[in-house]
C-alpha cells in the first residue's frame, strides 16, 4: 500500500524529530492511523493543551491524586539537583500544588518527607564515606588505576 503524504509526515516527524535520527531517513511506517487522526496531528501546536490536566484534580481521574503527589515529590528532587532546595523553587512548586488542586497540608506532608530522606541521604554518605566522599572517589580511582 502506497504511502499517504500525511503518512510520510507523522513518520518523518517521529522519526527524526523524536527519536533524533536527522540525518536518516525514517525506515518505518505508520500504520492503522486514520486520515482524520493524521490531520489532527499536522495542525498540532506545541504548549497549546495544559499538561498537567491529568494531574488535577477537576480531572475526575481517580489516579490525579496519586499524580500529582509523585510530580510534586519529583519536583523537589529535580530543583535540589543543583545541591539545595531553594526557597523560590519551593515557592514555584507550591504554586504548581495549588494549580493542581492540592491541599496545603498535602503539599506540606510531600515536602516534610522529602526533607526527611534528603536528611538520611546525607547521614547515610557520613556513615558509608567517613573521610569525604571525594576521598573515596579518588580512593576507589587509584585501586583501580585510573
Amino acid at each position: 500500500m502506497p504511502k499517504q503524504p500525511s503518512d510520510q509526515l507523522v513518520t518523518q516527524w517521529i522519526y527524526q524529530d523524536y527519536f533524533q535520527y536527522k540525518d536518516r531517513s525514517p525506515k518505518a511506517s505508520v500504520t492503522s492511523v486514520s486520515h482524520d487522526d493524521l490531520e489532527v496531528l499536522k495542525k498540532y501546536q506545541i504548549g497549546s493543551e495544559d499538561s498537567t490536566a491529568i494531574y488535577n484534580n477537576d480531572s475526575k481521574l481517580k489516579s490525579a491524586e496519586h499524580f500529582q503527589a509523585e510530580l510534586i515529590y519529583d519536583g523537589f528532587r529535580a530543583a535540589a539537583a543543583d545541591g539545595t532546595l531553594k526557597t523560590r523553587e519551593i515557592d514555584a512548586i507550591s504554586a504548581l500544588a495549588k494549580k493542581l488542586g492540592m491541599t496545603d497540608e498535602k503539599f506540606q506532608e510531600i515536602l516534610t518527607l522529602y526533607k526527611e530522606e534528603e536528611e538520611h541521604r546525607q547521614k547515610r554518605i557520613e556513615v558509608l564515606f567517613p573521610k569525604s566522599y571525594a576521598d573515596a572517589v579518588k580512593a576507589i580511582d587509584k585501586h583501580y588505576g585510573r
